[in-house]
This record gives C-alpha cells, structure tokens and sequence, in this order.
C-alpha cells in the first residue's frame, strides 16, 4: 500500500483556535452566571463541544491516504476507510475554496472534515485538509472528497486503475418522510414523554398537595435557593421550562426535515439534540422536588 499524506493547511489552527476562543468566552460568561440551570446546562455543553472539538483536532492530526490495487483508504487515529476501487465510477479535481453546506463536522473554504454537501457534487465524506487540488470520488451514491500532498502520484494511481476523469451533476432525491422513519420517530416519541412529563409533573404534585407551601424558584451555581415563593409559582415556572423544551423539541423536528434532503441519516441528530435538553431539565426538576419536597 502507498501512503499518501494530506496537504497541510490552516486548518489545524483554526480547530486549535476555536477550541481556546470559546471555551474562553463560556468560561468568562459561567464566571457571570449564579444560576443553578443555566450554569448546569454550560457544564453539559463544554463536556459534549470539547469532546467534538478533541476528536476533529485528532482526525485532522493523524489523518493519512492509502491506495493498492484494491482500496483506496483513508486513515485516522478513530477510524479505517476502505473504498473499493473496482466501484469507483468517477472522479474529478477542483481547485477553489470549498463552497459547502456544513451537515456534520467542520466546512469553511479552506477545509473540511466530517460530511458535506457540495454544490454539484453532492453529500460528501469531506476529509480535506486543504482546498488546493481536492479530489471528489464518486462512489455509487456516497461520494469521498481528499486532499493528498503528492497529487500526481494520486492521479496517476487512480489513471492506472481506469478510473474516469468525469464531472458529474448532482440528482435530488425525493423527498424524505421523517414521519414514516421508525429510527426517528422513536427518540421524537421519548423527548414528547419527556416534556410532557416535565410540564405536568409539577402541576400534578401541586393539585395533589404532595409540594410544599413554600419552594425554592430559582439557585445559584452551587443549588443554593436565591428566590422562595408558594408552590404554586414553582407549578408554573416549571410548566414553562416544559413549554421552552416543547419549542425547542418542534425546533429540531423541522431542522431534521430540512437536512434529510441532504443527508437522511444524519437528519436524526436533531432530536437527540432535543432529547438532551429535556432530560437535562427533567433530572433538575426532579432534585429540585426530591431535595425540598
């Protein structure tokens, strides 16, 4: 197999940059918040954005090509891709900035990591470090996108194994039915328990009698009661964060219709992005009632 290393950009840095910018800027605004929801909710964010940020800065890091006589690879510290060559039906050079629609990962006009869509092209695997000489694989419907140091050799290899030079145009698809999609509608389902859970929980144990005349509306970072009011204005407050997740649920569902033209698999994210929140809120919720009910 000859490797093959990724022309290197600016990419790393601006990866690196980011990282350091906004953690900075939450950290400063964490420093400013006293609020118990607020300051829990940032906690969850920095560990999921950090956590996504690492694993871009390592893929761009230990990125590397691959090719023999059967596959074309490409090679990172998480993962192995093998692209069989035999189903290569084209490729095709472009030498400009990257003119992109994020679906995942990271798309600007130097680089690209994660999927893409590309006008033209089409929703494509980008792992391009560079936007001097990128070349897009079609591979049946999935298309591959890299950025090799060594490009003559690389188009010498793919000349060598009869792969077309063919500029290709891109063909929508019809459109996706969420609805009728069991792999989406199951989290959607959990997330619209979950906030009806979260908006008549409170209201139940206050038409019960089962929460207290008193309780704490609002905490500071260490959940230390700031505000005390009846049990019926903690009912309401609480419905509210149940109507606030509701929109932020419907939110999602419509970002999800709008991303499966482009990428069907990835459309479901959204509402896992939903169902974070929610369960986020539900489990203050529910310390807030087992710690002062």
């Amino acid at each position: 197999m000859i490797i093959y290393k990724p022309r290197r950009g600016s990419g790393l840095y601006h990866l690196l940059g980011s990282t350091i910018l906004y953690n900075a800027l939450i950290g400063i605004m964490y420093f400013f918040i006293n609020s118990y929801v607020l300051s829990s909710l940032i906690k969850l964010f920095l560990i999921i954005f950090n956590a996504y940020q690492i694993y871009y800065i390592l893929v761009f890091s230990t990125l590397k090509y691959g090719i023999d006589n059967e596959y074309i690879y490409i090679l990172n510290v998480f993962r192995k891709i093998k692209i069989q060559i035999s189903k290569i039906e084209a490729y095709q050079i472009l030498n400009e900035k990257i003119n992109g629609i994020k679906l995942s990962g990271f798309c600007t006009n130097d680089f690209a990591l994660g999927r893409s869509f590309i006008k033209s092209i089409g929703t494509t695997s980008m792992y391009v470090t560079d936007n001097n000489k990128i070349f897009y694989l079609k591979y049946g419907e999935k298309n591959y996108a890299v950025s090799p140091e060594y490009d003559e050799g690389f188009a010498k290899q793919l000349t060598e194994n009869r792969i077309p030079i063919i500029e290709w145009e891109y063909k929508w698809d019809k459109e996706v039915s969420l609805h009728k999609d069991k792999s989406f509608m199951m989290p959607f389902f959990v997330v619209t328990i979950i906030n009806i859970i979260l908006t008549l929980n409170p209201f139940i144990l206050y038409l019960m009698n089962k929460l207290p005349d008193t309780m704490p509306l609002s905490f500071d970072s260490s959940f230390m009661p700031l505000e005390i009011g009846k049990g019926k204005q903690f009912a309401f407050s609480q419905m509210v964060y149940g109507a606030l997740n509701m929109s932020i649920q419907f939110c999602m569902y419509y970002a999800s219709h709008f991303y499966a033209k482009y990428d069907r698999r990835l459309a479901n994210r959204f509402i896992y992005v939903a169902l974070v929140i929610a369960a986020a809120f539900l489990l203050i919720q529910f310390r807030i009632v087992y710690t002062f009910k």
